[in-house]
């Protein structure tokens, strides 16, 4: 089985470990596809017995990428918000698609996907990695096997603490236009966990948010009303313990720090900006 990746940051290791180390006999990853060409160069050389041996495209060669390396299932693993764009147009040229979740983050975006893949007839794969964490795997089997009787309701709470939960106010996810806020970014996840435990689907959604704690008032309570526009040059560094220190994180640094020039990304943008757009309480 023939593979090609379209988005070369942080999440897309996984896909690219899994085709050519943990499962590389019979499968074979062609391509690598991105708009930072330092990122599609570290990416191609860490492939095993490849090195940058391997085929790598600029975003606007998509299209030609597929022409050429023939995939059988392209990977996307491009923002939220570019999701739809990869995936018809591998669709429409034939290919499966695997994509990282959310399939994308409005309701055009996904019209436009489900009726590329109604015309295409090709399989569309949304991958939802917290089903296969032990815990979650058990407590399925736990519920599917009878043993608590018959579920007649669910309360079910996710805390996101300053480490994990604060990251998403660092990146493009923190704009809610490119990642549809995280009930749609980050509870794609706890949706899905919640209809596949316990076998159902919702008939009706309601939801209500805000943006409380990562917002510039409170930046000034906590005494960083003078933080700059990222952390890496920050006059409150050293006393903010929301910082990301990306000059001291080797994978990090690489990833994105040495990284920089080629398309302006910030990796560390401040928390307690004025644009954030999304909510942090739901």
């Amino acid at each position: 089985m023939k593979y090609a990746i379209v988005g070369v940051g942080g999440r897309h290791a996984m896909f690219r470990r899994a085709i050519t180390e943990t499962h590389a006999d019979g499968n074979d990853l062609v391509a690598l596809c991105d708009v930072n060409e330092t990122r599609l160069a570290l990416s191609a050389g860490k492939i095993p017995q490849k090195g940058n041996g391997i085929a790598t495209y600029e975003a606007a060669e998509f299209e030609r990428m597929i022409a050429e390396q023939q995939p059988d299932t392209v990977i996307v693993t491009t923002p939220d918000y570019l999701h739809h764009e990869y995936i018809v147009a591998a669709l429409k040229a034939g290919r499966n698609v695997m994509t990282e979740k959310p399939m994308t983050v409005d309701l055009q975006k996904l019209r436009a996907v489900l009726e590329a893949q109604q015309q295409s007839g090709k399989r569309l794969t949304v991958t939802f990695n917290y089903r296969y964490t032990p815990a979650r795997t058990q407590l399925k089997d736990l519920l599917m096997s009878g043993v608590i009787g018959e579920i007649t309701a669910v309360d079910f709470r996710w805390y996101l603490d300053r480490v994990h939960g604060a990251d998403y106010f660092r990146r493009w996810h923190r704009y809610k236009e490119k990642s549809g806020g995280l009930l749609v970014h980050k509870s794609t996840h706890h949706f899905d966990l919640m209809n596949w435990w316990v076998a159902s689907t919702p008939k009706t959604v309601s939801a209500n948010g805000k943006r409380v704690f990562y917002t510039p008032e409170m930046a000034e309570e906590l005494g960083l009303g003078e933080h700059g526009e990222r952390c890496h040059t920050c006059p409150v560094f050293d006393r903010c313990e929301y910082r990301l220190d990306l000059a001291g994180d080797p994978a990090l640094r690489e990833l994105y720090l040495d990284a920089e020039d080629d398309d302006g990304y910030l990796r560390d943008k401040c928390v307690f900006a004025d644009d954030i757009t999304i909510e942090d309480t739901m």
